[in-house]
């Protein structure tokens, strides 16, 4: 086995399933659509091997928890770095199973990577703070890049360090508010009012 496919399964059989118990049933991988859907002129195949992964809830958990896979593939490298590969990789809760929520996940996905390879402007990855206009209903317009509460914030494998990075959406006064103040003090409304990071179509602002 490579470096790269025992990292790979690190995360995935080993990691995944301590931090989120069952992954279910497999992997929802990338497709070509996602990308002509972000107006790539092409696409770097090993892209498509990435994607999300739907988890239901767990003994310590009533959520459903999303989680994407591929971004810290170390496909560059056969040692050690302290970050593996782009260094990170995305979560998202939901209160029910939703195909949205894998759907904005690997939008999401397909965004960073070619963030990563220069393809979307000179602007860096994405990373906590972030913000990324994502319309998922008339009251949830924006997908918000945070730490997570319930979820640890790092985990480390083979290959290096991955940060996981909590997506969750907020309404327009949100964003207004995280604006003025930051992402972190609208992290700690939600988690205040609603004691979770959980991601709906509809619910009332906090800001």
């Amino acid at each position: 086995m490579s470096f790269l496919e025992e990292s790979w399964e690190e995360r995935e059989e080993i990691l995944y399933k301590e931090i989120f118990g069952n992954i279910g049933p497999g992997i929802y991988p990338l497709s070509v659509e996602i990308f002509n859907g972000l107006n790539a002129n092409s696409v770097d195949p090993r892209w498509l091997s990435h994607g999300v992964f739907k988890c239901p809830p767990a003994r310590d958990r009533d959520t459903w928890a999303y989680v994407t896979s591929g971004m810290s593939n170390p496909w560059e490298t056969d040692k050690r770095e302290e970050y593996s590969g782009l260094g990170v990789e995305f979560l998202m809760e939901t209160e029910n199973e939703e195909q949205w929520a894998v759907e904005v996940l690997q939008t999401l996905m397909g965004y960073n990577l070619l963030l990563a390879a220069g393809r979307m402007g000179d602007f860096p990855p994405l990373y906590y703070g972030d913000r990324v206009p994502l319309v998922l209903s008339e009251s949830v317009k924006t997908m918000m890049f945070i730490q997570p509460v319930h979820f640890p914030c790092r985990f480390s494998i083979k290959s290096g360090n991955v940060d996981l990075i909590q997506v969750v959406g907020i309404t327009p006064s949100e964003l207004q508010a995280a604006k003025q103040l930051s992402s972190e003090e609208i992290k700690e409304k939600l988690i205040s009012n609603t004691g979770r990071l959980v991601t709906c179509k509809e619910r009332e602002s906090v800001a």
